[in-house]
């Protein structure tokens, strides 16, 4: 399975605060994957978002998600591609920021 992507590249970042990067960044560093796999699953994320007509990009809890998608793989196990699991995620539970801010 193919996840759709937006265009978010590493260059994306620059629209970001400072405090935004500092944290993505340290994120990134905390998990068993590379900058690559997180910025593909931003990209995968923002399509998600874009496919539920949903224009804003709450980049801290995006990448606070997935964070948390870092932690779905099993221990000793080879380590899934980031963006699927991102991707699963989301089309499996959603993502809160949306349900909560609609309310």
């Amino acid at each position: 399975m193919i996840p759709p992507r937006s265009s978010f590249n590493l260059a994306s970042l620059d629209a970001w605060t400072p405090e935004q990067r500092e944290s993505f960044y340290e994120s990134v560093d905390d998990s068993d994957y590379s900058l690559g796999d997180w910025i593909s699953a931003i990209g995968v994320f923002e399509a998600w978002m874009e496919e539920k007509g949903e224009a804003r990009r709450p980049w801290a809890e995006m990448a606070g998600y997935i964070h948390c998608c870092t932690f779905l793989s099993s221990p000793g196990v080879a380590l899934g591609k980031l963006e699927v699991i991102v991707y699963k995620s989301l089309t499996e539970f959603g993502f809160d920021f949306l349900s909560e801010s609609q309310s």
